[in-house]
């Protein structure tokens, strides 16, 4: 059977880009494998998925931005908003929970269309943009709930971190990211507008689409994607932290680098972060079935960011600024 005739020819390059994340995650899992072998069991895969999931949803709303051309730094202050405000105002009731939850994912996709609002209309550069509203979301995080605490109900956190054999909630929330909110989105005009402004803006504009819409769309996603993961840490941790997020905007790019999304934007797949994200979390796990000291732990997982952003960072040499490659001005 022809591989182009079960795959969409456009999306080929974007998977075999997705090849060496794929390789290095086999070759962790199969070395954590031989050290602990009850990573296999549905134990093992429950505890792998919970610890990946919300950096792998993470990592797909930083791709969504990327493919539009720019960059997200607010990824990881709206999963911190997120876990603020539910934790402080979620309540017991069942109806309470729901109505959190739909009035957390328009948060996230509010916090997120800003984003684009500010870049589109306000002419602002991504970085600059989004790394004043990562310190603006921090804030509001901090109004909300100064202190790390607040509470969830049990069932909200037994449903979205538990599992039924093999068969994981983690696992069913990611597959509902794809199928209900990237594959819908991409598929769509506006995801086509968004990796026609990736490729370049000025000749979207002279094709008669809307670049000022692409971009909101694309940094709205973000932001809705952003707000799923923070329900799923809230979930876990069953209690908000304004700060819980700061480590997944960093993490979140370095997935979309290693995943081979181009950084110049206008294509790439949620695939290749996804499993970035994945080899990112579980390396962590794998170190300590190794017996490597909880010390050295965070200065491995620091050199495998370095060389990720490094290897990204070889194109910005000839645009001369990351600012300019961002806007894919390569010259």
């Amino acid at each position: 059977m022809n591989l182009r005739t079960v795959i969409p020819a456009q999306a080929i390059p974007s998977i075999r880009s997705s090849l060496p994340a794929a390789l290095g995650l086999f070759t962790v899992l199969v070395f954590y494998w031989v050290q602990q072998p009850l990573i296999l069991s549905d134990f093992g895969v429950t505890s792998l998925l919970n610890q990946s999931v919300a950096l792998a949803i993470a990592a797909m709303a930083q791709t969504l931005v990327v493919i539009s051309g720019a960059v997200d730094l607010s990824v990881g202050a709206t999963i911190g908003l997120t876990t603020c405000f539910g934790a402080t105002y979620m309540g017991g009731s069942p109806q309470m929970a729901v109505l959190l939850i739909v009035a957390s994912l328009f948060l996230g996709a509010a916090a997120g269309a800003l984003n684009g609002v500010l870049v589109s209309f306000g002419k602002l550069e991504p970085l600059i943009a989004t790394l004043t509203t990562s310190f603006v979301y921090s804030g509001v995080s901090l109004i909300i709930r100064p202190t790390p605490g607040g509470s969830v109900p049990a069932w909200f956190s037994s449903n979205l971190s538990g599992s039924w054999g093999y068969v994981t909630a983690s696992g069913i929330l990611l597959v509902l990211c794809v199928l209900g909110i990237w594959i819908p989105l991409m598929r769509s005009r506006i995801g086509r507008d968004i990796e026609a402004v990736g490729n370049s803006e000025q000749n979207a504009y002279l094709s008669g689409l809307s670049p000022r819409r692409a971009k909101i769309f694309a940094y709205g996603g973000s932001g809705l994607l952003s707000s799923v993961a923070g329900l799923f840490l809230l979930a876990q941790t069953g209690s908000g932290d304004a700060a819980i997020g700061q480590v997944y905007t960093l993490n979140s790019f370095a997935c979309v680098v290693l995943g081979g999304v181009s950084l110049r934007g206008g294509k790439g797949t949620f695939l290749g972060p996804v499993l970035s994200a994945f080899l990112l979390s579980i390396v962590v796990s794998a170190l300590l079935a190794w017996g490597v000291s909880a010390f050295w732990q965070n200065l491995v997982q620091g050199l495998i960011l370095i060389l990720v952003l490094v290897s990204a960072g070889i194109p910005v040499l000839r645009s001369r600024s990351w600012i300019r490659f961002v806007r894919g001005q390569v010259s």
